[in-house]
């Protein structure tokens, strides 16, 4: 049973280090405690002192915020006595314009915009069932028109409006489906204008804007200005008392709006009339976004929370807000979209920006209206933005702590750069205490494993040669063949042992820097000659086949020819320990791209991938069982590396494990 004994001197080590931790840490903690409770007293006075002028400055954005929104809310104060969809356009084309407005009358009940209803339809005369199956059953649309055309005259009589409409309109397709545009034009001119009155009823005026729409879409000529400028005029027309008024709903009237724009754009006046165009743009977008308030609130029965006036969040799919106002017998929602509002507070980002301090402006509903996102940590100011944002916050942030040390005194400076020192001293004399005991452990770690290797190495040969000559001297042999045998073993294991002190030695003096190397022009063939002449006869005694490659007019380089021999004798004698049956061994000198390479290649057992990244460190060794075929001490690749690199050259290896390996060396060309 093996028994790990303890190292006294590591114990005594670690002592040591544990002693010292504790002697440094202790009173600098001690400090530390002492500077923090110093720091919180300044800190605390510099954070009221920040806190009342940050309430100052929020105090003064406020002010300008009421200025500026109680103008908005004065607009509607003006025009309060006005119709409602006067009052409605009014506020949307006027300055400062409003992106949207739903009205309120005087009992709550919904003036602007008018919402979609279920119209009930008039009961149709037989009269029309039958027009409407020569149209759209059989197609006749001559006789068709026919119909359409004696019902509307019998209808225009009787003063039915719808039903006359109806049918006029039924004239229009009849006749546009026939190939007849003109008259179709007409018709669609009639059932549009004709007999309109600021009373109509919802359903009509829906008919009438329908007519005006396919007249425009109808005319011959679809760059003409006229039918265009007067779909136009139609389309943000909102005034009941101006001719050609329609009573629209609030679809209906975005279908128009949206059908002028359009036709608008791809005229060739769209300069023209790009005032009127303009308008319908902004009136489209009011109309939407009226459209959504006035569906989720159909009266002014609010939410209890909602004051006047007021800017809240309202309740619906998009965002947007609302200002809650009244004036004489009506209220009022003048509504803002979201980006719109948070438009509003850039006061605070001018304020803030580039500043320690981070600010979230949260609206009635808790949702983050501008400014950092909301975050987990306390705010160390909060107020309302002012009186037209009721149930709003300003919340204000610290990016971090360091706004109350600079704002304290400047004792907090020295205190703070006295335990940064501490800590950097502590920290260096860790990091300077660790490095040396890593450089202890390394080298500890070397000189063990460089004793083992040169144990093992030694004992071989060693023991080897003791047991032949011991053999020799006591006559154990059968006559002087076999004791010529054994001398030539001893020669052999002699010379092993002599290429393992002179690596032993090399390897020393390059750990030593004592390596020393005599740079010369030097003919690359020559080397290759040199290190071909050093193995040839240990090449020949086995199954070798041995090639030797030189090209023709190589340029010299700068070399120690012995040091650049042994690199190569080196890499031959690998080739040679790890090609065991049939060997076929390459040493070959060519130039390539300003350099000169020098490439063994043999086809023996080959390396991993791992073993390639590896095979230069000192003492590595492919195989490291102790029934290795190949002898050796891992320090072979590490010299001719050292060799390489002091030449300002490269040595790479490319290997397949049962492919054989091939070693180049790269050296610059002598200038």
């Amino acid at each position: 049973m093996a028994v790990r004994l303890k190292n006294p001197a590591s114990n005594q080590l670690w002592w040591v280090i544990l002693l010292l931790a504790i002697a440094v840490i202790l009173p600098t903690v001690c400090l530390l405690w002492f500077m923090t409770q110093a720091i919180e007293n300044v800190r605390m006075a510099a954070r009221q002192i920040l806190i009342n002028e940050y309430s100052r400055q929020i105090e003064e954005l406020s002010r300008s915020l009421d200025t500026v929104w109680g103008k908005k809310t004065g607009v509607t104060q003006n025009i309060a006595d006005m119709n409602a969809t006067e009052v409605f356009a009014s506020l949307v084309l006027g300055e400062p314009a409003v992106p949207g407005v739903v009205v309120y009358d005087d009992s709550g009940g919904l003036e602007y915009p008018l919402l979609d209803s279920n119209w009930a339809e008039p009961e149709l005369p037989e009269e029309f069932e039958k027009a409407w199956e020569l149209e759209f059953v059989k197609k006749d649309y001559a006789a068709a028109w026919w119909a359409y055309t004696e019902l509307a005259e019998s209808l225009n009589k009787r003063a039915y409006d719808i039903l006359w409409r109806k049918a006029t309109l039924g004239v229009a397709r009849c006749y546009l489906k026939d190939g007849d545009s003109n008259k179709a034009v007409a018709f669609f001119s009639i059932a549009g204008w004709g007999r309109t009155t600021a009373q109509m009823s919802a359903r009509e005026a829906s008919l009438c804007a329908r007519a005006r729409v396919m007249f425009a879409e109808t005319f011959d000529d679809p760059n003409a200005r006229v039918p265009l400028g007067r779909l136009a005029k139609s389309a943000i027309n909102y005034s009941p008392s101006h001719r050609g008024f329609l009573p629209m709903d609030s679809a209906t009237r975005m279908f128009v709006l949206s059908k002028t724009i359009k036709l608008c754009e791809k005229s060739m006046h769209a300069s023209e009339i790009k005032l009127q165009t303009n308008q319908a743009g902004k009136l489209l977008r009011a109309e939407r976004l009226s459209a959504v308030a006035a569906q989720r609130y159909p009266n002014n029965a609010l939410p209890c929370q909602w004051t006047v006036p007021g800017l809240c969040r309202i309740d619906a799919s998009v965002d947007v807000y609302a200002l809650y106002s009244r004036a004489d017998n009506r209220s009022f929602l003048s509504l803002w979209t979201g980006d719109e509002v948070r438009g509003q507070f850039a006061g605070f980002e001018s304020k803030y920006v580039g500043s320690d301090v981070m600010y979230e402006i949260t609206d009635n509903a808790g949702v983050s209206v501008f400014g950092k996102e909301h975050r987990d940590d306390k705010p160390f100011l909060e107020t309302t933005p002012g009186k037209y944002f009721p149930d709003w916050k300003v919340s204000l942030y610290l990016e971090n702590d360091d706004i109350f040390e600079r704002a304290a005194q400047r004792q907090i400076t020295l205190y703070i750069w006295t335990g940064v020192l501490v800590a950097v001293l502590i920290l260096a004399a860790g990091g300077f205490a660790g490095q040396a005991v890593s450089r202890q452990v390394k080298l500890n770690k070397l000189k063990n494993d460089f004793i083992a290797t040169v144990s093992h190495e030694l004992k071989t040969p060693l023991a080897s040669m003791r047991v032949l000559a011991d053999t020799l001297l006591e006559g154990n042999y059968k006559d002087q063949q076999q004791a010529t045998e054994y001398l030539e073993l001893i020669c052999k294991e002699n010379k092993r042992l002599t290429g393992l002190i002179d690596n032993f030695l090399t390897f020393s003096r390059i750990e030593r820097n004592k390596q020393v190397f005599e740079m010369v022009k030097t003919s690359p063939s020559a080397i290759v000659d040199a290190a071909a002449e050093a193995v040839k006869a240990r090449f020949a005694g086995g199954r070798c086949a041995f090639d030797v490659k030189a090209g023709e007019n190589l340029p010299d380089v700068t070399a120690d020819r012995d040091a650049m021999v042994t690199v190569l004798v080196n890499l031959l004698d690998n080739a040679y320990k790890y090609s065991y049956d049939d060997k076929r061994i390459e040493l070959s000198v060519f130039s390539e791209d300003g350099s000169v390479c020098f490439c063994v290649s043999d086809n023996g057992a080959g390396m991993s991938r791992r073993s390639v990244k590896k095979i230069f460190k000192r003492f590595y060794q492919v195989d490291r069982s102790l029934s290795r075929r190949a002898e050796g001490c891992g320090l072979g690749l590490n010299i001719a590396k050292f060799i390489v690199d002091a030449h300002k050259g490269t040595i790479s290896v490319v290997s397949k494990p049962g492919k054989g390996s091939t070693f180049t060396v790269m050296l610059p060309v002598s200038s």
